[in-house]
């Protein structure tokens, strides 16, 4: 890739200041370390699915974990 296309890509992302508890702090370094991954990639992929489950529920559709023939975890967005 070369240094122009680097620089505009990097003027299109923004930087943001998060609080989170604890417990969310520590899930998200926990989902960081085991999938090998920076915590603001687990966020963008959180993102990511928290987007197709709000599309999901627009098009009235549920967004869920499936094991066989079974829904063992659905996503609800609020």
């Amino acid at each position: 890739m070369s240094k122009n296309v680097s620089k505009a890509a990097k003027s299109n992302r923004k930087r943001l200041t998060l609080e989170l508890s604890q417990d969310a702090y520590n899930l998200l370094l926990d989902l960081a370390e085991s999938t090998d991954k920076n915590m603001a990639d687990v966020l963008r992929a959180g993102l990511a699915l928290y987007g197709i489950a709000q599309e999901a529920k627009e098009n009235g559709q549920n967004l869920g974990v499936v094991e066989k023939d079974r829904v063992v975890k659905e996503i609800l967005v609020t």
